[in-house]
């Protein structure tokens, strides 16, 4: 499994050999890392949706190494012990929170302006997860947790890395279409470039790139690279 590109500071997971498909580990599913249920009320959803959230904030402003289940629950407004009736662990809780965050809608529903540029801009103003600022500095919280355990790195990769470039890669495939972008150009590789940059400010200035700056990528160097002479440096 691939787990730089988009996000180049997460670790490898290595992929079983051809096959080997029936020995590889599964994404874990983070019902199932709850804690079990015991008897009593069933479990209100919207409560575990609240206590997610404020799980995902908290790993936003701490990281993973600094996040407490003491500080999830208060912030929660709810009692550890409920939490570690969910979810035992912080990994176990982090698993959740993921699988909560989940992909961009455009992943589902990409943006079709009619011209790749304000196609890609939309991505970027994308209201997933509270907009770009907030968007990476979750993101931030989220590749904390993935470098301290395979388990969440291989979860993040599943469930929010590659629907996100997938993102990328549907709007510059469209726009191949259209005769904005070259015919031999590498999508892949250039769907991760605003991602990969982005979160490369944000990691070493510590703080999430303004949208001027993810014009500046968009225009300087994506779009330039998208509309390169065919075969030219070959």
């Amino acid at each position: 499994m691939r787990l730089r590109g988009a996000f180049p500071y997460l670790p490898r997971v290595s992929t079983p050999p051809a096959g080997d498909a029936d020995r590889s580990t599964p994404v874990p599913d983070p019902i199932a890392t709850a804690g079990p249920r015991g008897r009593g009320r069933p479990r209100d959803p919207s409560r575990d949706a609240a206590i997610l959230g404020a799980a995902y904030d908290v790993l936003a402003e701490t990281g993973y190494e600094d996040m407490t289940l003491s500080a999830v629950a208060a912030r929660a407004g709810a009692g550890k012990a409920t939490l570690h009736r969910r979810w035992p662990t912080k990994e176990a809780l982090v698993l959740a929170v993921i699988a909560h965050v989940g992909p961009p809608p455009e992943a589902r529903t990409l943006p079709d302006t009619g011209d790749l540029r304000s196609d890609l801009l939309a991505l970027v103003d994308s209201a997933w997860l509270g907009g770009a600022a907030s968007r990476l500095r979750g993101l931030k919280g989220l590749t904390s947790a993935a470098l301290h355990s395979p388990r969440l790195a291989q979860a993040l990769q599943h469930e929010v890395v590659e629907p996100y470039t997938e993102a990328y890669r549907g709007v510059l495939r469209r726009g191949a279409q259209r005769g904005q972008v070259a015919p031999d150009a590498d999508v892949g590789t250039l769907a991760e470039i605003v991602p990969a940059l982005a979160t490369h400010r944000l990691l070493f200035a510590d703080a999430p790139p303004e949208r001027g700056y993810f014009e500046t990528v968009i225009d300087d160097v994506l779009l330039p690279a998208c509309a390169r002479i065919p075969g030219a440096g070959s």
